[in-house]
């Protein structure tokens, strides 16, 4: 029993090196308009306008999830009750 629990906790361990933390996950144009739901058309227009948090690597637009996250956050109106 303990030798399955130490080859899950090795399992485990590798994926956790694999994939990176989703602070430090960067996303493409394609990948940021799916997790926003929205056309990559209108992504684009909105880095156009600079209306989202961006970087550029190498010419790439790319985005950082957790910037994302809180770009959405800090959008949240309260709803009227």
């Amino acid at each position: 029993m303990q030798s399955i629990m130490d080859v899950l906790q090795a399992i485990l361990a590798e994926l956790r090196k694999s994939r990176p933390s989703p602070e430090r996950e960067i996303l493409d144009v394609h990948q940021a308009a799916e997790y926003l739901g929205q056309s990559e058309y209108t992504v684009r227009e909105w880095v156009r306008m600079r209306k989202i948090p961006f970087n550029r690597v190498n010419g790439a637009i790319k985005f950082r999830r957790s910037r994302l996250e809180t770009w959405i956050d800090r959008g949240e109106v309260k709803s009227r009750q």
